[in-house]
Order: structure tokens, then C-alpha cells, then sequence
């Protein structure tokens, strides 16, 4: 299953980049901002179906700055809910894999309303998975230090298509437990996603693999013994990120 690998690209630069991908023997997760979402045209929704058929599977990142699934105003939830909506209509015109979503829990604002707060993003997820079938959504850790409230979020939403997106960079910034234990709690039985990238613990550098302090070897122990499926993402962010974690990672895990 490591040979089931994917590299973040920007969505604008998926043409460019996509022979590189080719030649790498990876495949592309779409990163997807908001801002670009109102030029997808019928024309460009068939331009990027034509390059991603060149490629076996592929998954979207759906975009996450101000999408608040869980808030509790009204009028915010929906824009949020549109933008995912239309997320979701690409992944499906697509045939896309699975759609990484950011769940956006703030622990300021919502830990002294914690179930109000689950129910509102339990309600916006389930709507978005109305359908019987279609793409996983993968729900992505980012500043939570234990999965307790991803882990309560799919526990009451309790539907097949909807996974988790654990993210290593991430969970070595922010977490307060190690990898085998977030595991242990998630019980993962579906197909899980990883992202990996790479820091020294103290901010979201997302440093090539193999550049910042994260035990890789520990990480694939951890991933190999799951009894679920799972898949891969590589998250550079510059060219030469991108060519270094895709070395690291061919030799590491493959």
C-alpha cells in the first residue's frame, strides 16, 4: 500500500507539474483555494479531467481558510457549506479518490460549547454526504492535541465515507501523544490518509522529509501495522521540496 502515494499540487499548476508527477511515479492530490473555486467553468472542469486521466487514482484538497462547518452563525455555515458543495461536485465529475477537508475547531471559542458545536459540523458533513456513494471525505488533524474531537465528529456522523486525514507535520507541532496511540484511539477500519512533511516540532515548516525531526522509520512501523487501508500524500511546497521528500520517500517506504 506505499506504493499508493500522491504529491500536493496546486490546482492552477496541475498542467505544469503533472509530467513531473508522471515521471515520478506519483500521483497528484489537487489543492483547491477558495478564490479559484468560481473559475471552474464547464471548459476547465474538462481541461483537468483530460490531464487527470493520465493518472491511476488522484484526490482533491479541498480549500480550508475561513470554512467554519461548525459555527454559529447561519449565514457562515452556508457559504462554508457551498464552497464544500462545489468541492464535492468537482470530486465527483472528477471520479476523485477522496476530498481532504480541514473540520476547523476552535478550542477558544467552542470548547465551553463543545455539543452545540458537533451537531452544527456533524449536520454540514452529513449533508455534504448525502449521496450513497462518491469520494471519502478525510477529516485532517491540524492544531488538536489528541484525536478526541475528530474522533467524536465521525463517531456521530457514522457513515462509511467519511475517514481520517492524519497528518505527520502536523501531529508533530501540535500533538501531546505519540503516533501508535492517536492510532489506537481512532481504531481506523476504513481507509485512513496521511499526509507527511516534515519540521523540527516547533511551527508548520513543511520541510522536505528526512529535513526536520520526525522519527520516518517510527512513522511507516506505525502505518504498516494499521489492519485498514490507507494511502499517501507528499506536501511540498517548492519544487526543490517537492524533488527531495519524493527521493526520501521512494527510499524510505518503497
Amino acid at each position: 500500500m506505499f506504493k499508493d502515494w500522491f504529491i500536493r499540487v496546486a490546482g492552477e499548476r496541475l498542467g505544469v507539474q503533472a509530467p513531473l508527477l508522471g515521471k515520478i511515479g506519483a500521483n497528484p492530490e489537487i489543492y483547491i483555494q477558495a478564490e479559484k473555486l468560481k473559475g471552474f467553468s464547464t471548459k476547465t472542469v474538462k481541461a483537468y479531467a483530460a490531464i487527470l486521466a493520465e493518472f491511476h487514482s488522484h484526490t482533491i484538497h479541498a480549500p480550508f481558510m475561513d470554512v467554519w462547518p461548525g459555527a454559529v452563525d447561519d449565514d457562515v455555515r452556508r457559504v462554508s457549506l457551498e464552497h464544500m458543495q462545489r468541492v464535492m461536485e468537482l470530486a465527483s465529475a472528477w471520479r476523485s479518490f477522496l476530498v481532504v477537508m480541514h473540520f476547523n475547531y476552535d478550542p477558544i471559542y467552542y470548547s465551553q460549547h463543545f455539543s452545540g458545536w458537533l451537531d452544527r459540523a456533524a449536520e454540514f458533513y452529513q449533508i455534504l454526504l448525502q449521496s450513497s456513494d462518491g469520494p471519502f471525505i478525510a477529516l485532517e488533524n491540524i492544531a488538536e492535541p489528541t484525536p478526541y474531537v475528530v474522533l467524536q465528529l465521525m463517531k456521530k456522523i457514522d457513515n462509511p465515507r467519511l475517514i481520517h486525514c492524519f497528518d505527520f507535520g502536523h501531529h508533530n507541532v501540535f500533538a501531546r501523544i505519540p503516533v501508535p496511540e492517536w492510532l489506537f484511539y481512532l481504531a481506523p477500519r476504513r481507509h485512513i490518509h496521511f499526509h507527511f512533511h516534515d519540521n523540527f516540532g516547533r511551527c508548520d515548516d513543511h520541510l522536505a522529509m528526512g529535513r526536520g525531526s520526525i522519527d520516518w522509520q517510527a512513522a511507516k512501523a506505525a502505518i504498516r501495522g494499521l489492519n485498514c487501508p490507507f494511502s499517501i500524500t507528499l506536501e511540498p511546497h517548492s519544487p526543490d521540496v517537492l524533488r527531495a521528500s519524493a527521493a526520501f520517500y521512494k527510499k524510505t517506504f518503497l
